[in-house]
């Protein structure tokens, strides 16, 4: 079992270079010169200068000497009936919040979170009124805080910590992550990550994790997730960055570096990608991909040395496929954001770069190729993320940088920096804000030059606040108070429905010996049951990343639907013995089938490790299973004997036992690693995995044929030949075809999601 492999020196490594580090250097911020004025391209709106933003009120220094305020960003609340009020935390843990108009603090705050706050603060509003969520703990004190909320007048609702596995050796519950707001499972909710191996969504007015969650993350969690129906099925899938520490977890090798992850609403995978870089940045999502189509953009992060993702910006569809990588001048850990600096209705990426020493830049990027438009060098380090609002009419966004030395205002169309702001060190995201006098107004929250926290807010005379933070704009970091992570407009279009990932919609599909399919849940890609075949079909399986499905027939003959790929077939091939089933690899541009006499025939991507066609069999192959990073497999056969390939581990077999029927199945438990042996009488045999419960006391009136487990492990369905389904732990019961005259019998259940 993996555990963390020294995770926690490494998180006192990283915030000590990054973090603590970039304290100490601008302990004395400088007071930077007002650049000349430069006009902006634009014929009509306003001129910047330094001079164009007066100071309307400033908050502290407040008594956090040496644990200012500093990743976490001010966001902007409605708390009160005195108009917004911006909120941010700071590392000693207390939350702040001031009314935007005058700067007064509003009734109740600040609050002790009890725990260093380096999150954003999320904003919802729920039937008990507004409430603020918030992650606490940090790298410097991973094993405190957790996920907290507090109602409008400061009041905490609630407190959750999510504890790791018992095998974690140096386990932490804090959260560095901001909490992100979305509709999860029909009600609000907050996710994040966390410094340990887990990732939770959470009510948002009780804190208890929701159907399916937490979800094991493996490696430590700095991005915050954005939010959004990917897909178009209505429901919100969730996108995060990650760490990856090289060992071994739950039946998986991790690689070093980080990965990109597709989560859905409980708690199960769609779709991943691995970097050989820690992404640390929390990625942005707009339709911005070549044709409208809905993409995924993302820094970095700078812990592996040597890594070939670092200093990158990178753009990934749906599918999690990587669509173009542009290197930068620097560290890519701050969050893009996706505005239309360019003012041409088009969406560009606005990255800020972090060069130590060197000091920063800011890159805006074509978004469809990651074609570099412009960058320029700005004051100092950038490490919190760019914001972007139209401050002069002119129709286009200017940038609001945060550097550790001051804040740059920079023309989005001709990048010169117009003005800077430099009371403070900055490492967190600007608010821009429609002020209550309809004014632009700009707060920035940081450190003065005794790491002291402090909080400024500038309004820019004669600006439409209103038109500032409109179309195009992202004000404040990932976006807006819910912090989805979605740019505003275009609207994102969704993927034709059998492309859509399997993970990302719930239910199933029953496929019979003629090839008939039987929908419950996810579309209906197609069928052979009107196609004479040459062998009857005896398993199939779904295309875990790209939608679709396959089919597999006695003589070895492959027939791909939807977004499954044709790799291909054994089907004039004379094989000694019938195929008995397949199994996919995770991307789903791979499978492997497996014949009767244990015979393994691998395709597309899919390894081959090995088989047990030269094994003396007692008993025929029944079926295979994959394990969950697609690099190993396992076999069983008819009298409960299991073999392991590749770095699929043995747990144990019904090899020895007497059984009352023949095992028919076996399924991979994708969160432990073990498996469960499923019997033609519906007996269920589990090997380092939960048992859910059997059909073995029951008279069935046909036998079982398969066992599919969740995509979350949290339960399996059993199917038997006349198409009735029975559903076991989180397993649910979308329909079955029990009741219904088939022609032919049921074969297999393709299960997505539960």
């Amino acid at each position: 079992m993996r555990s963390r492999f020294g995770l926690r020196s490494r998180l006192r490594s990283l915030a000590s270079s990054v973090v603590a580090a970039t304290v100490g250097l601008v302990g004395a911020p400088a007071v930077l010169a007002a650049p000349a004025v430069l006009a902006a391209p634009a014929a009509t709106g306003l001129q910047l200068s330094s001079a164009s933003f007066s100071l309307k009120w400033s908050a502290g220094p407040f008594a956090d000497t040496g644990e200012p305020i500093a990743e976490g960003s001010p966001m902007v609340a409605n708390l009160d009936t005195s108009g917004p009020s911006v909120v941010v935390g700071d590392r000693a843990g207390y939350l702040y919040a001031f009314h935007i108009a005058d700067g007064t603090p509003v009734a109740g705050w600040p609050v002790d979170a009890g725990a260093p706050v380096d999150s954003t603060p999320s904003v919802a509003a729920t039937p008990s009124g507004t409430e603020v969520f918030v992650g606490t703990g940090n790298a410097y004190f991973p094993n405190s805080g957790g996920y907290q909320a507090f109602a409008a007048d400061g009041a905490r609702l609630w407190s959750q910590r999510i504890a790791d596995p018992v095998t974690d050796y140096a386990p932490s519950a804090g959260v560095q992550a901001s909490l992100a707001v979305a509709t999860l499972q029909g009600q609000t909710a907050v996710f994040a990550g966390a410094l340990g191996q887990m990732s939770s969504a959470l009510s948002a007015t009780t804190g208890v994790p929701l159907k399916g969650w937490p979800f094991f993350s493996a490696d430590s969690t700095f991005s915050t997730a954005a939010t959004a129906d990917l897909y178009g099925t209505g429901r919100t899938d969730l996108v995060v960055g990650g760490a990856s520490t090289a060992g071994r977890a739950l039946g998986q090798i991790y690689p070093q570096g980080g990965h990109l992850r597709i989560l859905n609403s409980e708690g199960g995978l769609i779709c991943h990608y691995d970097t050989d870089q820690e992404v640390d940045s929390s990625p942005a999502v707009g339709a911005f991909l070549a044709g409208g189509a809905t993409g995924i953009v993302t820094g970095t992060g700078q812990y592996w040395p040597g890594a070939a993702d670092t200093d990158t910006v990178e753009a990934f569809d749906t599918q999690c496929h990587r669509v173009w990588s542009t290197r930068l001048d620097g560290v890519t850990s701050s969050s893009p954001a996706l505005a239309d600096v360019l003012g041409d209705g088009a969406l560009q990426v606005v990255e800020g770069t972090d060069l130590g020493s060197g000091g920063g830049s800011v890159w805006v990027l074509d978004a469809a190729s990651g074609r570099p438009l412009w960058h320029t060098a700005v004051s100092g380090r950038v490490i919190g993320s760019v914001v972007t609002a139209d401050l002069t009419g002119g129709g286009y966004q200017d940038l609001v940088v945060p550097t550790t030395f001051g804040t740059d205002i920079v023309d989005g169309r001709s990048g010169a920096v117009v003005a800077v702001l430099s009371p403070a060190g900055f490492q967190n995201a600007p608010l821009v804000t429609d002020d209550p006098d309809g004014a632009v107004g700009l707060t920035i929250a940081g450190y003065d030059g005794n790491n002291d926290g402090v909080v400024y807010h500038y309004e820019i005379a004669g600006s439409n606040g209103a038109e500032a933070v409109g179309a195009g704009s992202w004000p404040m970091f990932h976006h807006d108070p819910q912090l989805s992570g979605v740019a505003g407009a275009p609207p994102l279009a969704p993927v034709p429905p059998c492309e859509v990932p399997v993970a990302a919609g719930p239910g199933y599909h029953l496929v019979a010996s003629d090839g008939g399919v039987f929908s419950f849940g996810p579309p209906f890609c197609g069928s052979t049951g009107g196609v004479r075949l040459n062998q009857p079909v005896v398993g199939g399986a779904v295309a875990p990343s790209t939608g679709g499905y396959w089919m597999v027939a006695r003589d070895g003959g492959v027939f791909s639907f939807g977004g499954a790929s044709f790799h291909g077939s054994t089907g004039n091939i004379a094989l000694r013995q019938p195929m008995v089933g397949m199994a996919a690899t995770p991307d789903g541009q791979g499978y492997w089938l497996v014949a009767a006499d244990g015979g393994v025939f691998a395709f597309g991507d899919a390894g081959f490790d090995g088989s047990a066609g030269s094994y003396p069999l007692t008993r025929p192959a029944v079926g295979m299973a994959a394990t969950a990073d697609g690099r190993g497999y396992w076999i069983a056969t008819a009298d409960g004997g299991v073999f392991t390939f590749g770095d699929a581990v043995f747990q144990g077999s019904a090899g020895s036992a007497h059984l009352s029927a023949p095992v028919v199945a076996l399924a991979e438990d994708p969160a432990t690693g073990g498996y469960w042996l499923a019997g033609a009488d519906g007996g269920v045999f589990a090997f380092g995995a939960p048992f859910f419960g059997s059909t073995g006391g029951l008279t069935l009136s046909s036998p079982i044929v398969g066992i599919t487990p969740t995509e979350d492990g949290g339960g399996y369905w059993l199917v038997a030949a006349d198409g009735g389904v029975f559903a076991f732990g989180d397993a649910g019961f979308h329909g079955s075809t029990g009741g219904v005259a088939l022609s032919r019998p049921v074969v297999a259940l393709l299960g997505t999601e539960g």
